[in-house]
């Protein structure tokens, strides 16, 4: 018996007949699940049913490629982007004839008017430290020559009031003439001078309180 061929079939002889043989055993079955005889049916049945079955396959095969097509054909696919394209350039002299004002105002400015601001204070302290001191010189001059006034009329050295007070000869003797240079700090020049004023016999604390302080 030769092996019909089939029309749209791509297999060889061999593998075609086996593939008609298993298609027709696999029907058989289908049929023996039916409660009918296998035995009964002859070879050429078991072929036609093969190559009916494979006919079915064939069939779907060639549908199922043409709806494949069909919808890789009908998906829409996204168009490329046009790329963006620069339309105008800036030109070099508009860029320059823009007013430069930010230059004037930025952190330079205000950095030189900070440093503006501490020079003035700095130089308004110092005013203010000097004009304080010059009220002490002037102060410490009166003082000193009352009390330098006053040993001189009781007859006392310095060698003696540094006895009495334990204040060295140099210290009373720069308190006398208003000397501020030679003097310790404005705090303890005027418990000297109320130190003093009390072996002298005065009023200590009220002339030491005509000595300003901070």
């Amino acid at each position: 018996m030769k092996t019909p061929q089939f029309s749209g079939s791509k297999l060889p002889p061999s593998s075609e007949y086996a593939l008609i043989l298993g298609a027709g055993a696999t029907a058989a079955i289908s049929i023996a699940a039916q409660q009918v005889a296998v035995a009964t049916l002859p070879v050429t049945t078991l072929v036609a049913l093969g190559l009916l079955n494979r006919y079915r396959l064939d069939q779907r095969l060639q549908d199922s490629e043409t709806e494949g097509f069909t919808l890789e054909a009908a998906t829409p696919r996204p168009a490329p982007a046009n790329p963006q394209r620069v339309t105008a350039q800036p030109r070099p002299d508009a860029i320059s004839a823009r007013p430069q004002t930010a230059a004037t105002s930025g952190p330079s400015a205000r950095f030189s008017d900070q440093r503006h601001y501490i020079h003035e204070t700095l130089a308004k302290k110092l005013q203010a430290r000097a004009d304080f001191a010059a009220i002490q010189q002037a102060s410490l001059q009166k003082v000193g020559a009352y009390l330098q006034q006053t040993r001189q009329e009781k007859a006392l050295s310095l060698e003696d009031v540094y006895q009495r007070t334990f204040i060295q000869p140099h210290t009373l003797k720069a308190i006398e003439s208003g000397n501020l240079q030679q003097l310790p700090e404005p705090f303890y020049i005027r418990a000297f001078i109320q130190k003093y004023a009390s072996a002298l016999g005065l009023e200590g604390a009220s002339l030491a309180a005509d000595f300003p302080t901070l």
